[in-house]
């Protein structure tokens, strides 16, 4: 386009108006072809160039951060995701670590997303401090909740009917006399099938009262044959594997914190690390978890590296065995969850030095249980029992 003669149309210019005919002809033919064909160059480069420059316009940076409760060497396992979140999402990640008895004493959590055993997934609802997963994350084509075992699913991330936390893994606690960390857990783990054949909810509490269920004959019975098959520790842990699950003790869950003001980022987040490949890079971070899901069962990013294809098969059985039905027992995520089970654990250890029989011993626990229930209210337990129990 040629550009327009100073003086065009002024008083002492009009004379060499003919000189100009032809190419105002010129130019006017141009326009109507342009006009005839839509003249598609300058809105289709104008919008190409915003687009372009809405692609190059950096992504809001928003820094999150996660606490990890009881796992401090988790935090590194988390710092080292950093990238992959960056070139994710162009937002910050941070990890930092705490003590459970630091969390239960601040009034909130200084964090956008919290990593915590799942037996403290009661008390973070109680106290309100984690808000419950939202819709679309769990509808989400990439995290594929479909995915995770149905025990984990059904029970293990739900609390008074919600979903209130993801699955990172799980942790199918050694079992059997010789489980000297957690004895109570290979007591629950042998009571289990007895105890809940009657009823499936309030196993260990009478949902009623919240009298204790522990001094009653399936853990008197469970407790007998542990003592009695103390010196036979690998059968006794076959038959409690077959026989019941014990979950919602150290199993590794996921939530987003009430007190974070970057929800809609932490809720990205903690679906992202709850995704098949990404929770695989924690798998063995701390003292290590269990697929959630069916299609890492067998994962060898799950397991210890010595173990065969043929050794990874068979736990993957197991765990399909396992928490493929809505038969497993969780440990009461109540408050004070870690009295309760403290008080079971020396229940188990004194029958099996031989100090008490186990009768006395449980019937000792039993009372210890019912001094935390009223320590901590025994209203306020009932009611997050029945919360726990899907009430």
């Amino acid at each position: 386009m040629h550009n327009r003669p100073h003086g065009i149309g002024s008083a002492h210019t009009r004379p060499k108006w003919s000189g100009y005919v032809f190419s105002i002809a010129v130019l006017t033919i141009a326009i109507a072809t342009g006009l005839l064909t839509g003249c598609p160059s300058e809105p289709q480069s104008t919008q190409a160039a915003k687009e372009a420059a809405s692609a190059a316009a950096p992504r809001p940076s928003v820094a999150l951060r996660v606490l990890v409760v009881n796992e401090p060497e988790l935090t590194d396992a988390i710092d080292r995701l950093r990238g992959e979140w960056a070139e994710q999402s162009g937002g910050e990640l941070n990890a930092s670590a705490a003590t459970w008895a630091d969390l239960s004493a601040a009034k909130e959590i200084d964090a956008d997303a919290i990593i915590f055993p799942s037996r403290y997934l009661g008390e973070l609802c109680v106290r309100n401090q984690i808000r419950p997963v939202r819709p679309n994350v769990l509808e989400s084509k990439d995290l594929d909740a479909t995915d995770f075992f149905p025990a984990v699913r059904h029970e293990l991330i739900h609390w008074g009917g919600q979903v209130m936390a993801l699955p990172l893994g799980i942790d199918l606690m050694e079992t059997g006399a010789g489980s000297g960390h957690h004895p109570a857990i290979s007591l629950l783990t042998l009571a289990a099938p007895q105890a809940m054949s009657k009823e499936r909810l309030g196993a260990l509490f009478d949902s009623e009262t919240m009298r204790p269920r522990i001094a009653e004959p399936p853990f008197v019975d469970a407790l007998t044959q542990l003592v009695q098959s103390n010196k036979d520790r690998h059968a006794v842990g076959s038959r409690e594997t077959r026989a019941a699950a014990v979950l919602g003790y150290s199993d590794r869950l996921i939530a987003v914190t009430s007190s974070s003001h970057n929800a809609a980022s932490a809720f990205q987040l903690i679906e992202w690390l709850a995704q098949p490949d990404t929770s695989s890079q924690l798998a063995r971070a701390g003292g290590g978890t269990l697929p959630v899901r069916r299609s890492l069962a067998t994962s060898a990013l799950w397991y210890d590296p010595s173990l065969s294809a043929s050794e990874r098969a068979e736990l993957g059985k197991t765990l399909e065995a396992a928490l493929s039905e809505r038969g497993c027992l969780l440990i009461p995520r109540i408050r004070g969850v870690d009295e309760y089970m403290a008080a079971l654990d020396k229940a188990v250890r004194e029958a099996l030095a031989g100090d008490v029989a186990p009768d006395v011993a449980l019937q000792r626990a039993s009372v210890r249980w019912g001094e935390v229930t009223e320590a901590h209210g025994r209203d306020r337990q009932r009611e997050a029992y029945l919360k726990h129990l899907g009430l």
